[in-house]
């Protein structure tokens, strides 16, 4: 029976398990929504039992229908990046995970700001002070949760999370450990320096090791739980957005990558990290590839296809199939432009190269005739007005002139989407033919380190995919480069005073 190599995501709205082939052809895919606690305004998180229930559910569902395809050889996980879980000397959570996006570390990344400095941490870790920030939540524990933090004795981000259920193994992976703020980057270990200046023991955090290597085993509990082989090799994995990177392609300088979610990532690999003042002012964020001695910046989105699926509900309502195709309808049958209306997508704070948990989201230009498809329009106009705003200042900052751009992730099924993007850059677009391409990556790192490949060269070169390709439209380019310059550009300056006082006077961020 042929080998499958299997890669869990855990993404922020679903946790998905595929099987592929040695080739990286899909054999089979499970998938379930993310459960996701909202308690109050600005606040979520995940419960961990829930996290791993779903995991069970997807796994078992998966193995069932591989089980005349193929025999499993290994597993990675994948997920987004900045949620963690806490956990006690026995393994179980002190705490809920709480959500990467979740607001309520502000007061956290501002003594942050007033006590280290953004200078020095950028310097360290190669991010600028935003308050998603894997350890700000653990601080955030800390100062308003004391009971639950003096019972924790490991903090283990959600794909590493995941590995220790199979496995039992606490290890966090370099990706991983370079979004939680605390990671010396080019030395690539804990920063003595910051984890001091926190009062933070390294022996909180996870033992680091590289993307690809395996950690263990699948134990007997874990098989029973999950319907997987016990013994079956478990490797670490990596962030969603940089095992997308590494299933693409997208491993040496040259290339940028675009993975489209719920949040976005726009990502290009380096050799070395890069620190200079023109960097950390545009708030790119710098990590560690899942490819060995490589690294990344990355800018993008917190919240983009979250944007066009709120605007979704808010007009549709929940179920997702029908509607979501009903908002592309709204939106194509509304002239380009959308007659004005814009969307500012700051629904989850600002994004690079603008450094703002304050901002917030708006819709401007509104008159009596505005209708559900100008809404439609203008928050997926919104969403890529965003997207070149940050391919501008990463292109700049970096003086990259990119040979391809790659985009995929759910957000690249919306068409409308892709063209308004390729006319904003004025470049095509090429639309590999992965569906899964977070997953690939994790079941790629699962083939590198169980040896089902001989080097990460050798799974590279096994695994092959086509790609579409979105031309640009010239006349479309003329239409939003000018509302982009004369409008979009304007609006956060414009908002930005407004903003903060309805953040800081009228939202509790406590």
């Amino acid at each position: 029976m042929p080998q499958a190599l299997i890669g869990v995501d855990i993404g922020t709205s679903n946790i998905k398990a595929v099987a592929f082939g040695l080739d990286g052809a899909e054999l089979a895919m499970a998938s379930t929504p993310t459960i996701t606690h909202y308690p109050a305004v600005d606040r979520a998180h995940f419960e961990p039992d829930e996290i791993w229930d779903a995991i069970c559910r997807v796994l078992h569902s998966l193995c069932h229908k591989l089980r005349d395809l193929a025999q499993p050889a290994a597993i990675a996980f994948t997920s987004m990046g900045e949620a963690a879980i806490p956990l006690d000397v026995h393994g179980r959570p002190t705490y809920p995970a709480i959500a990467w996006y979740d607001r309520r570390t502000v007061p956290q990344i501002e003594w942050w700001q007033e006590t280290i400095g953004a200078a020095e941490t950028n310097q360290i870790t190669g991010l600028a002070l935003y308050p998603i920030f894997g350890i700000t939540k653990l601080l955030w524990i800390r100062q308003n949760e004391p009971d639950a933090f003096a019972r924790t004795t490991r903090w283990l981000n959600m794909a590493d999370y995941g590995a220790y259920r199979l496995s039992g193994a606490q290890c966090t992976d370099m990706s991983l450990a370079s979004r939680m703020l605390v990671l010396d980057l080019k030395e690539r270990r804990w920063s003595t320096r910051l984890l001091n200046a926190l009062e933070i023991s390294d022996a909180l955090l996870g033992k680091l090791v590289p993307s690809g290597v395996q950690v263990g085993t699948v134990h007997a509990q874990a098989a029973a739980q999950t319907g997987l082989p016990e013994g079956l090799p478990v490797v670490s994995g990596g962030h969603d957005h940089i095992c997308g990177a590494l299933a693409l392609g997208i491993t040496a300088p040259g290339d940028v990558f675009d993975s489209m979610g719920t949040a976005e990532g726009l990502f290009i690999a380096t050799e070395q990290p890069v620190h200079n003042a023109q960097i950390m002012a545009s708030g790119v964020g710098q990590g560690t590839h899942t490819w060995p001695n490589r690294y990344y910046a990355m800018s993008g989105m917190y919240f983009a296809g979250g944007c066009i699926n709120w605007v979704r509900r808010l007009l549709l309502g929940y179920a997702p199939d029908q509607s979501f195709e009903q908002l592309i309808e709204l939106a194509q049958a509304t002239p380009p432009g959308s007659e004005g209306v814009t969307f500012l997508s700051h629904l989850r704070m600002a994004n690079p190269p603008i450094v703002d948990s304050h901002s917030r989201g708006a819709f401007v230009g509104l008159s009596s005739s505005t209708g559900p498809g100008h809404l439609a329009r203008a928050a997926i106009e919104g969403v890529a007005y965003e997207y070149h705003f940050a391919y501008e200042s990463i292109a700049k900052t970096f003086g990259l002139s990119p040979r391809r751009l790659i985009v995929t992730g759910g957000g690249s099924r919306n068409r409308l989407l892709l063209q308004i993007k390729a006319a904003l850059v004025n470049r095509p677009l090429l639309l590999p033919k992965v569906n899964e391409a977070t997953c690939l990556g994790a079941a790629m790192l699962a083939g590198i380190g169980a040896g089902v490949y001989a080097s990460f060269e050798d799974a590279a070169a096994q695994v092959q995919f086509a790609a579409d390709v979105v031309e640009p439209d010239a006349q479309l380019h003329q239409i939003y480069m000018e509302r982009f310059q004369e409008v979009y550009v304007k609006l956060y300056p414009a908002l930005r005073a407004i903003n903060h006082t309805i953040s800081t006077r009228f939202v509790g961020n406590s």
